[in-house]
């Protein structure tokens, strides 16, 4: 494939991506050997297309190329333990998590990869709760303060879940 018919594709998939249209995005990017990229933005944005069609060794795949090719983007090492443990690939996820925390200590997004991290290996209820009341504590998103009302519910303490839905 030459470099017109790439950027012909490439602008394809950005438009069926404005579009929402993930699953033809996937059937053009497939089309193309993705090894031969050199952009990091290009490789994150197929990664994410993959990773919405749920073919998350393909996306890690790519966002590990990203890596090696800006290995201090710090993002692209959170999306890459969080694909590890999508694929129930909890060594490489931790070791992913640990450049991501090296690189971005007191970003709170660490929290959320350990929780995951966490819950993935069935570690104990109240761990998985401890991460989240410390997330909690730094920064505040519906959706991780649900999750902690689930954990409260699930280990007994409604006082605590109907405390955390009122909030």
């Amino acid at each position: 494939m030459d470099k017109y018919e790439y950027q012909l594709k490439l602008d394809q998939i950005n438009k069926l991506i404005e579009r929402n249209d993930y699953g033809t995005a996937l059937k053009v990017a497939n089309g193309i050997d993705w090894h031969r990229v050199r952009s990091v933005t290009t490789l994150c944005k197929i990664a994410d297309v993959y990773e919405r069609n749920r073919k998350y060794e393909e996306s890690r795949e790519l966002l590990s190329m990203a890596y090696e090719r800006a290995p201090v983007g710090r993002m692209i090492a959170y999306r890459l333990s969080d694909i590890s443990i999508k694929l129930h690939d909890y060594d490489q996820a931790i070791e992913y998590y640990k450049e991501f925390v090296h690189s971005a200590p007191k970003d709170p997004g660490r929290l959320i990869l350990k929780y995951k991290i966490f819950r993935g290996k069935g570690a104990a209820l109240k761990d998985q709760i401890a991460i989240l009341e410390e997330y909690r504590a730094q920064e505040y998103e519906e959706e991780w303060a649900l999750e902690l009302a689930y954990r409260y519910e699930e280990a007994g303490d409604i006082e605590k879940c109907v405390n955390e839905c009122d909030e």
